[in-house]
């Protein structure tokens, strides 16, 4: 009976055993030494019987671990077949072909069965990887197990590479054999660790291209690689390689043609599958060279399909486009294809899916990047900036991420060489018009204008236009040339004589080669300023990313203002300062989202990296100089960043060492530190021997930020400090500040028993000099600030050095002293001495509050201690709470009201100075006054409810915005103080949130901000006064605003809970704003003039019927009409009652603020004013944070009961949050419509509805 290759292959199974009676040894040797003599004993039908019952045992020899034994029944069986290949090449055309071919069909039988255990062995080695195995045993089976494979993928290749086709007869045949090899490496490529060998590999993929190539089997190869892509992510690679390998090595175009057309005539495309598939086309492209050109319709047959298979054809041709211009013969032959493949790259940007769009500016990315081009792409540059600027804007991050990926391609290999490549708009912009204005002089402007009119009309133009979308070229760079006195440069009508085409060609033909010299460098320069004006709006819009949620945006955006940076940008230093503020940020440094981290590599490339050439001293310096400059220009917030900042670079940078290092026993973590010993003191020789004031400054400051990361750096150079710092001959304000903050941190955190401050007689005499210094100058104040500070933390009776200052600034303010300008120094000398009055008395209470820690810390160190002295033994019988009692009583009795205090003796003096403002006019004496009464206001609580309603007036009424910010933070320290006082008079701080000025706004929102999120006040009603600053027109306001419901969201239901009590605050402010509204148009219609005097009128009248407030009556049923005029007469014909006359003053109280406001106003002040549109604003970024369908819910319940009774305003106003709230509500969807809570919802919104038609018909 002849060999049925088919049937013994399909009813094979790796499920069957063998028999007990199965002998291992006897089989093994037996089919060994058959075969060992020739192939042909394959065919007897014990030895072929022996040799699968070998097979059949390889399960258990795996299980033993015995490799030895499986290793010689696969190399038996591959020897034995290449014993058989080399038979039939050696014999030529002299054989029996029946013969052989059933040798070769059973040796083929049984390899096919060894692959399928050799692939259950490589299966089960990928699995325990994943438990607890010896690695090093592990390895070195997998190297065996690579062996075995690849003897008999090196068999396959040799019979696949013999003369079959005398063997191999008809058409069925080949088909069947080569079926079975195809089955056999199918199922080794589907496994991944055994394709993880690269040669093994190599040779599997040249086996299905001698099958599809040598045998004719395109079909059968092309369908089971179609088959298995979208199975695993390593295949994808691995098609590729043999599709690729097939077409280069072999001409076989088909196998290329068959799958990509089966692949795009596919209507759906599972998740896997579309992957794979992008997979597929991104390798099949990297792989071809020219070929990708040539079946370039096969890829765009993709562009159809789905937006993950469509982005990753724009890759494609991404990669075509880089094949065709990396040789002049390419770009020669396919250059049309070039253009229509960018146009085509282009038109997908605006795609609808993100993913396309996020491909399409990877494929720029990539034509941008390739070096050694022969197309440079000058005319395509200006317009993909201008694109990638304009989708910086795009609502997917994905896209933003890319669209900046690309700018920095674009600055990175950007054409503009001259001034080193550096794009500073300032050299550009002065060679531009230095050549405009020599052209002028050319032939009195004609020439000029020959070639102007062609120029106004470049690409250039257009993709300017995409970014600033109606401003021409005309109004991206006019403003600047006019300042430069050529403003008529871009002027295209009137004086501007015209030319025609044949005209104009022959006059530029005529000029010499200066001339034409001088336009290309205009046009050169004139571009860049183009270029760099497109930049400056990105970095504009990139700054917005650096207080982006997503840490992807930061973190592009940081690396972006790097790229800037490198090339002198200027637009980018604003961005590069902003972003030292996220040095604050914390959270998850998963998925590399490191934000920290990656600024601190920005900040180390920016300005710690000196060229390597350099010199150990050039660098030293290049380091500390970088340093210095970045204390240049800062404010304060700046500099308490940057001091953030300097601390982790004092603690430097784990080196990321390799696995192998780590694992070493005597490993030891090592730290690049960029801010060494040498570094620091080339940073104190700045200071001591500066060229400019801003680097001793800056200096000086660095020594202070890095002493807070190790103290030793002050405590060691206190001596400097002193002679250079405090130096009376050289004195500066700013440096003497940070001097003195230098000097503070010359003490450790955990402070030594043994410790003594360096010079400290010398150090407390140079403060209360400082202290003592009688001048008008403002920087004084922190100058003292700081050097109180410091008296305090140093010196261990600072209360008593304290008190002394005081009395030697009260006599040299009282005293007779004969000086130059006596009232302008005494003045000034009395602001002082409030300045020093408040902050000794907030000192104290601080000093205080130390000691009764200290004493608590002691007690309860003594307290475990065993061996306790009689002393500690006293100390612990005395009760702490007396200790309590005492510091209390001093802070309520003693400061600010004992016989002995030198603050009480003076705070009269205080209270005469901040009541009469008028008589004591200065602005920095009543800035000061009122700060020290700020101050005495958290010391003590009897002093505060003594004073909290001459403090609110104050803070209400004054003219000065600094004070009255001043006093709006004391009120927010008087909160944390003293609560119960606070919480009584709380709507006086919120009222300031509509202060006039701008600063006092920003600094109560901040303050109340504060205030909430810490716990210290709650809000409910007050919510409204906040909601409103969420479309403030001012967008610091704004920012500030938003960040606050942000924050408090994340508070247990906060913003649910104060829903109600807000919509009705943000109600009135609507009502409020209407009547505002008919006033102005009252004023507008009568004159001012004529209002203002009707105006007094109605002030000086009496509170009669009728100014009844029509508002105040104004209630209506949501469903019926209600006649007002009843309630009127009714209101008219009764007695009013002292209440109702009581509630008609108030009402005509305020209908009179509300005419004075309106006289007021301005056109724009009524656009400002908070109507129902911006209400329609607030909710919508309110109501997200409201995000549990059951608030939702309850919500919508009252709402719809309030409607039954309320004004109209109020009525639309609680419409359009039920419709809101409805529409976010994710329960209320067709699935479950028919639920009572679904019906509800129906209910209201027609009620709603039927009432608003009405409304239409009246």
């Amino acid at each position: 009976m002849p060999f049925n290759l088919d049937y013994e292959v399909s009813s094979f199974s790796t499920d069957a055993k063998v028999t007990d009676s199965f002998d291992l040894a006897l089989s093994l040797d037996s089919v060994a030494n058959a075969l060992a003599k020739s192939p042909i004993y394959i065919t007897d039908e014990n030895t072929y019987k022996d040799a699968k019952n070998l097979l059949l045992y390889i399960p258990e020899l795996s299980q033993q671990k015995d490799l030895r034994i499986i290793k010689t029944i696969y190399y038996t069986l591959t020897n034995s077949l290449q014993a058989e290949t080399e038979l039939i090449q050696a014999s030529g055309n002299n054989f029996d072909a029946s013969e052989h071919k059933e040798v070769l069909f059973r040796h083929i039988c049984l390899v096919y069965m060894s692959v399928q255990y050799l692939n259950d062995m490589f299966i089960h080695e990928e699995k325990a990887k994943t438990k607890n195995v010896t690695k090093d045993a592990s390895k070195k089976r997998v190297k065996e197990m690579n062996e075995i494979l690849a003897s008999i993928l090196k068999t396959f290749s040799n019979v696949l590479n013999a003369p079959l086709t005398l063997i191999l007869l008809g058409e069925q045949e080949p088909v069947e054999f080569c079926d079975v090899i195809l089955k056999s490496i199918y199922s080794l490529m589907m496994g991944k660790e055994a394709m993880k060998d690269k040669d093994n590999r190599a040779i599997l993929i040249n086996i299905f291209c001698l099958v599809a190539c040598n045998y004719k089997q395109n079909e059968q190869v092309s369908s089971r690689l179609a088959m298995a892509l979208p199975f695993s992510e390593h295949l994808p690679d691995i098609i590729a390689e043999i599709i690729a390998s097939a077409l280069t090595g072999f001409g076989n175009k088909h196998l290329l043609t068959e799958v990509l057309m089966n692949l795009s005539d596919l209507t759906e495309y599972g998740a896997n599958l579309a992957k794979h598939v992008s997979i597929l086309l991104v390798k099949l492209s990297e792989l071809l060279s020219t070929e990708t050109m040539e079946n370039i319709e096969l890829f765009s047959n993709f562009e159809k399909t789905g937006p993950t298979i469509r982005s990753s054809v724009m890759i494609v041709y991404a990669n075509a486009i880089n094949v065709i211009c990396s040789t002049e013969e390419n770009l020669e032959e396919y250059e049309r294809y070039v253009y229509e493949l960018i146009d085509t790259i282009e038109k997908h940007i605006l795609d609808s899916y993100q993913i396309v769009r996020q491909k399409c500016f990877n494929a720029l990315e990539l034509i941008q990047s390739k070096r050694g081009s022969y197309l440079k792409f000058n005319e395509f540059r200006m317009r993909w900036t201008a694109l990638a600027t304009r989708h910086l804007d795009d609502k997917s991050s994905y896209v933003r991420k890319s669209a900046i990926n690309l700018l920095k391609t674009i600055i990175r290999h950007h054409p503009f060489s001259k001034n080193d490549g550096r794009l500073r708009w300032s050299y550009f912009w002065g060679e531009y018009i230095e050549a405009t204005k020599k052209l002028r002089e050319i032939e009195d402007g004609r020439f000029f204008n020959t070639f102007r009119l062609k120029e106004l009309n470049t690409a250039a133009e257009r993709d300017v236009a995409i970014v600033f979308a109606d401003e021409s070229l005309y109004n991206v760079l006019d403003t600047e040339e006019r300042a430069a006195e050529v403003k008529d440069v871009f002027k295209i009508v009137g004086d501007i004589q015209r030319y025609d085409e044949d005209e104009h060609e022959q006059e530029l033909n005529k000029i010499s080669k200066e001339t034409f010299d001088l336009v290309l460098k205009r046009k050169y320069c004139r571009d860049a300023c183009i270029f760099i004006k497109i930049l400056d709006k990105s970095f504009e819009i990139a700054s917005s990313f650096l207080n982006s949620k997503l840490k992807s945006d930061t973190i592009a955006a940081i690396e972006y203002f790097t790229v800037g940076d490198a090339y002198a940008i200027e637009s980018s230093k604003a961005g590069i300062k902003q972003m030292l503020h996220l040095i604050w940020n914390g959270g998850s440094n998963e998925d590399g989202n490191k934000v920290v981290e990656r600024l601190i590599d920005a900040y180390v490339s920016m300005f710690l990296t000196p060229f390597e050439e350099e010199s150990d001293q050039n660098k030293t310096m290049y380091v500390a100089s970088s340093l210095i400059k970045l204390t240049y220009n800062c404010s304060m917030a700046d500099l308490i960043s940057l001091e953030k900042m300097i601390v982790e670079l004092c603690k430097g940078k784990l080196v990321d060492d390799s696995k192998a290092e780590r694992e070493k026993a005597d490993y030891v973590p090592k730290r690049i530190h960029y801010v060494t010993p040498s570094v620091i003191k080339a940073i104190e020789s700045s200071f001591i021997k500066y060229r400019y004031f801003k680097e001793r400054r800056g200096a000086i400051i660095l020594l202070s930020m890095i002493a807070l990361y190790d103290y030793r750096v002050a405590y060691n150079r206190v001596p400097l400090f002193l002679q250079y710092g405090l130096d009376s001959e050289h004195f500066n304000y700013q440096v003497a500040t940070f001097t003195c903050i230098s000097l503070r941190r010359a003490i450790p955190q955990k402070l030594p028993k043994d410790f003594v401050y360096p010079n400290l007689e010398s150090t407390n005499e140079k403060l209360r000099n400082i202290l003592l210094l009688n001048t008008v100058d403002g920087d004084w104040y922190n100058l003292a600030s700081e050097a109180l500070n410091t008296l305090y933390e140093i010196d261990t009776q600072a209360d008593k050095t304290a008190t002394e200052i005081l009395r030697l600034k009260a006599l040299q303010l009282f005293g007779e002293n004969d000086i130059e300008n006596e009232d302008i120094n005494r003045t000034s000398s009395l602001s002082q001495f409030f300045f020093l009055m408040g902050h000794i008395g907030i000192k104290t209470i601080i000093y205080l509050e130390k000691c009764e820690s200290e004493f608590k810390r002691r007690k309860q160190e003594a307290e475990n201690r065993k061996n306790e002295t009689d002393a500690e033994l006293d100390m612990i019988n005395s009760r702490e709470d007396d200790f309590t009692d005492a510091i209390q009583e001093i802070k309520e009795k003693e400061i600010l009201f004992g016989d002995d205090s030198i603050l009480a003796k003076f705070t009269p003096l205080l209270d005469e100075v901040i009541t009469k403002p008028r008589k004591y006019s200065n602005k920095m004496l009543q800035r000061q006054a009122t700060l020290c009464f700020a101050k005495f206001m958290c010391i003590s609580s009897r002093y505060c409810e003594q004073h909290l309603n001459l403090y609110l007036s104050l803070m209400q009424n004054s003219k000065d915005e600094i004070t009255r910010s001043n006093l709006v933070l004391g009120l927010g320290d008087v909160a944390v103080c003293f609560n119960t006082t606070f919480d009584e008079h709380k709507d006086a701080l919120y009222r300031q949130l509509h202060d006039k000025q701008r600063s006092v706004q920003r600094t109560c929102l901040m303050t109340v901000t504060f205030l909430i999120l810490a716990g210290q006040i709650k809000v409910k009603g007050q919510l409204s006064q906040l909601a409103k600053l969420v479309v403030h027109e001012d967008s610091g306001l704004r920012t500030m605003a938003r960040m606050f419901f942000q924050e408090l969201a994340t508070k247990d239901n906060a913003i649910y809970n104060g829903f109600i009590e807000m919509l009705s605050g943000l109600n009135l402010a609507i009502r409020r704003t209407e009547k505002l509204k008919k006033a102005y148009e009252m004023v507008r219609r009568t004159g001012k003039r004529a209002f203002l005097d009707d105006l007094e009128e109605y002030e000086d009248g009496e509170c009669g019927d009728d100014d009844v407030d029509k508002e105040n009556i104004d209630e209506v049923d949501g469903n019926e009409n209600v006649d007002k005029s009843i309630l009127t007469t009714d209101l008219r014909n009764r007695q009013m009652s002292k209440e109702e006359v009581a509630i008609r003053k108030r009402a005509k109280a305020e209908e009179l603020s509300i005419r004075k406001e309106a006289a007021s106003l301005s056109e724009t002040d009524v656009g400002k004013l908070f109507d129902f549109n911006k209400f329609k604003e607030v909710i919508k970024f309110v109501l997200p944070f409201v995000n549990k369908d059951k608030q939702r819910y309850n919500l919508i319940v009252k709402l719809d009961s309030k409607m039954k009774v309320c004004s109209k305003s109020e009525y639309d106003a609680f419409a359009f949050c039920i419709k809101e709230l409805i529409k976010r509500d994710e329960s209320f969807n067709k699935k479950d419509g028919d639920t009572g809570k679904s019906k509800a919802y129906e209910r209201i919104l027609e009620k709603i509805k039927k009432t608003e038609e009405s409304r239409q018909s009246v």
